[in-house]
């Protein structure tokens, strides 16, 4: 396998992680049933992508990162896990607007570059879900002010 798509595997594993963790959270502590909805749908999209990529990398018997063992500090979940009610919806939907941009790219290189189809494949897949995500996430959070121009990206992985 070639460094950039080992590279782009263990980003990809990590973003999934990040964002199954948040559509659980988002999944018990969203206030509009809309937003509990998007992050049911996060939490299994990216729950069924991370197990994807273990498949992906245990067949080519790559090792691949958790968050606790790369040593990633994400402040946005800290933040999502203390909030609540409206404060939680608007913190949860501006994680998503800032994250779109940084996974959009991530796994579009994986669709557009890799040589191996199976990882084409899952960066079109996935790709598909994170900007049908980002899509709902925008539409929710206009009423609330929130513009993706205006959003600073949480951490990237």
């Amino acid at each position: 396998m070639a460094i950039a798509d080992l590279r782009t595997l263990q980003r990809a594993a990590l973003f999934c992680e990040a964002q199954a963790e948040a559509g659980q959270i988002g999944a018990q502590r969203a206030a509009a049933p809309a937003v509990r909805q998007l992050a049911q749908s996060i939490a299994a999209d990216h729950e069924r992508f991370r197990q994807d990529i273990a498949t992906l990398a245990a067949e080519r018997r790559l090792d691949l990162p958790n968050r606790a063992a790369a040593r990633v500090q994400d402040p946005s979940l800290d933040t999502l896990r203390q909030a609540s009610g409206d404060g939680f919806d608007r913190a949860f939907l501006a994680r998503q607007l800032g994250l779109y941009r940084p996974m959009a790219e991530l796994f579009q290189t994986m669709a557009s570059n890799s040589p191996d189809p199976a990882l084409q494949r899952l960066g079109i897949s996935v790709l598909a879900a994170v900007r049908a995500h980002f899509e709902t996430a925008r539409t929710l959070g206009e009423p609330m002010g929130l513009r993706v121009e205006t959003i600073e990206t949480p951490p990237q992985y």
